[in-house]
């Protein structure tokens, strides 16, 4: 199994060799219990076998052994697969129940799953049960949040993948001709390992987002490993990479401020016109003193959409941090402070009983969170705004940051660790250095 201590990957072999589950192992057994061969990647196996030979099966998968246990490395495995099958054979990759990351509750369940995935030129496809097209040269087999077994050079017309159990995802393809000529890959989802095997799997990462999305997410994933390279511990390199986006971004937040200040000085002038004309008047009347409202104060009725500036500046960064933590190999295993594993939450301390969508821990880092944001929210105010318009603004802030401890509550650490620590230098800001909008 793959698995990460500090800055080391440790790989081992699977503790015991598996039969082949559902049809494959039927047919496996048949042929005299032939067995598949354990991968590195941990308990996922791949099978050769040839239905009511078992001569034939056994010959394949001895065969198969030796060239998967020649083309180990530290880095993973890279193996050049030539084999001769008959007509009938049947290559299977399957996931076993280890191969699956352990299981998170709440939104973290979504880091759990097992996918059977192909991969080309244009990214990565999940594949779903069924018969699927395979072109030569891609790439296809199955892929968890941290580790992946794939093959490619697969001269078959088609391929079909059934999934026998939930998250255990089987690949199975016949082939159309009497040779079998595979590269495989078995190994972590990292940048250079995977561009070492083929630069098409580099498709692997952040293969849920546009283009321009998954760029933007190698760039901090550089940032990150720059500053790592420097720090050493990448619980302070999150940390750092907080800060330093955050002084990337200033002048477009410092834009969005300014937005957002003129936004709230119409809006307290103009407030308090339309409370009254809410009062006293009532259909076309209202209608037609309301815009006349806005044309004397010289704003467009849609004037508020520019204070979702601020909002729309931080969704990219916030998704492309979301993702490259999220899939990030090198918080595997790293401990930061009370945090055991950076790749899940923090597991603060231990809770009498398990809850329903939260689980059985108390995670610190997503309370710390969501208190600094209620008490930026509290804090933070404009001299423009009325009484009741401040209320309003705040009751916002008290919404999102109860959203976002929903969200996060069940996320790996070190995402909560980025977010937090953008909150805490929010507050930092308006505490130490406080806006002072410019007067109307």
């Amino acid at each position: 199994m793959i698995r990460r201590a500090g800055r080391a990957i440790l790989l081992t072999t699977c503790g015991a060799w598996v039969l082949a589950s559902g049809p494959a192992a039927a047919a496996a057994g048949s042929a005299g219990d032939a067995r598949g061969v354990p991968l590195l990647s941990g308990d996922v196996e791949l099978t050769v076998f040839v239905p009511g030979d078992p001569d034939a099966t056994a010959y394949l998968q001895r065969v198969l052994e030796n060239v998967l246990a020649a083309g180990r490395s530290q880095g993973g495995m890279v193996a050049d697969i030539d084999l001769r099958v008959p007509t009938g054979a049947v290559l299977q990759i399957a996931a076993m129940p280890g191969f699956a990351p352990p299981p998170l509750p709440g939104f973290g369940a979504m880091y759990g799953a097992v996918r059977a995935v192909s991969v080309d030129a244009e990214g990565q496809q999940t594949l779903e049960p069924g018969g699927v097209t395979v072109a030569y040269g891609d790439w296809i087999g199955l892929r968890t949040r941290f580790s992946t077994v794939v093959m490619t050079g697969i001269a078959t017309a088609a391929a079909d993948v059934s999934v026998e159990h939930v998250n255990q995802p089987v690949i199975a393809l016949q082939p159309n001709v009497d040779r079998l000529k595979l590269r495989l890959f078995a190994g972590p989802v990292e940048n250079e390992a995977l561009r070492a095997a083929d630069p098409i799997l580099a498709n692997l990462l952040f293969a849920a987002l546009w283009e321009w999305l998954r760029w933007l997410c190698f760039g901090m994933l550089w940032l990150l490993t720059t500053i790592d390279r420097f720090v050493g511990q990448i619980g302070w390199s999150i940390v750092l990479l907080s800060v330093a986006v955050k002084f990337l971004m200033l002048p477009l937040t410092q834009y969005a401020d300014s937005l957002q200040a003129s936004v709230n000085r119409t809006q307290a002038l103009l407030q308090p016109r339309l409370d009254e004309i809410k009062r006293n008047y009532k259909g076309e009347e209202a209608h037609a003193r309301t815009l006349a409202a806005y044309k004397e104060c010289g704003v467009n009725p849609l004037y508020t959409l520019k204070s979702l500036v601020g909002f729309l500046i931080q969704i990219p960064i916030f998704i492309a941090a979301f993702d490259m933590l999220g899939e990030n190999i090198a918080l595997d295993g790293a401990s930061f402070w009370w945090i055991e594993d950076l790749a899940e939450p923090d597991h603060f301390a231990a809770l009498p009983l398990v809850l329903p969508f939260f689980g059985g821990y108390l995670n610190l880092l997503p309370v710390l969170m969501t208190a600094v944001t209620l008490l930026t929210s509290w804090l933070q105010r404009d001299p423009h705004l009325t009484p009741e318009l401040l209320h309003a603004q705040r009751l916002r802030l008290y919404l999102m940051a109860g959203a976002f401890f929903m969200l996060f509550y069940t996320f790996p650490a070190g995402m909560v660790l980025y977010w937090t620590t953008n909150n805490v230098l929010h507050l930092m800001k308006i505490t130490l250095w406080p806006s002072r909008p410019p007067a109307a």
